[in-house]
């Protein structure tokens, strides 16, 4: 006789615990008996990872050297003495220069007659004892090239006309002051960076000077400004 599914009204076993042997093919209830399994419970880490049903162990992440902006401004009346930091960096890797802005205040293109009388240097140099790691062609710094004895150029800015008419000497002006030259300097472009290996114990204080280019002594009349990162030993998490 064909056997089918299905179960009378009055089957006192359809209620009961366990398996029902009348309802054969049926997955009615729970149990390896059935072909069914708790997929959560019995089927590993895979399954936990892909519903997510376990607590996650958090954002990934790289440790990196800390990192500190150190900006300084300066003039002509600075470079007597060492510019002493308010904190000194400990175990130093690397001081790099993000940029630099240097406005020398120097004669004027040319007098009341029209004559030019001033050329403008073509680069600043930035001598830094504590960072200088650049090499020139002479062995005496300030008498020949001081870029034997430097840390970075700062390039002359031509962008503006920076001309002041009839300031110079001529004028009256007994300064001979009558232009405003800038000079810049960015990492992207210049790429002055100083590392230290074994890391530097410790960095407080900067001793900087500037010389014109045209005759390798110090600039008479300035300002600078100079953005710096310095990255320490010191770890951080970078997510």
């Amino acid at each position: 006789m064909e056997q089918n599914n299905f179960v009378s009204v009055g089957d006192k076993m359809l209620y009961q615990r366990g398996p029902n042997p009348n309802l054969r093919g049926m997955k009615t209830q729970f149990g390896n008996d059935f072909n069914i399994s708790n997929k959560i419970i019995n089927n590993g880490n895979d399954v936990f990872n892909k519903y997510d049903v376990i607590p996650n162990s958090g954002l990934n992440y790289n440790l990196v050297n800390r990192p500190h902006k150190l900006v300084v401004h300066f003039d002509q009346t600075d470079d007597v003495a060492p510019l002493i930091l308010n904190e000194s960096f400990q175990d130093v890797v690397s001081v790099k220069l993000l940029n630099g802005i240097f406005m020398e205040a120097a004669e004027a293109d040319s007098d009341d007659d029209g004559v030019e009388s001033y050329a403008a240097p073509l680069f600043i140099t930035l001598s830094i004892s504590e960072l200088n790691n650049i090499y020139g062609t002479t062995t005496t710094p300030g008498t020949g090239n001081t870029l034997l004895d430097s840390f970075a150029t700062l390039e002359y800015d031509k962008t503006v006309d920076r001309d002041t008419t009839n300031a110079g000497p001529a004028s009256g002006n007994p300064s001979g002051i009558g232009r405003v030259n800038i000079y810049k300097n960015k990492f992207g472009i210049n790429g002055d960076i100083k590392y230290f290996d074994p890391p530097l114990n410790s960095l407080s204080q900067l001793n900087i000077k500037a010389y014109d280019d045209s005759s390798n002594t110090e600039s008479v009349t300035y300002k600078c400004k100079l953005e710096f990162m310095i990255e320490t030993k010191e770890k951080m998490r970078l997510y």
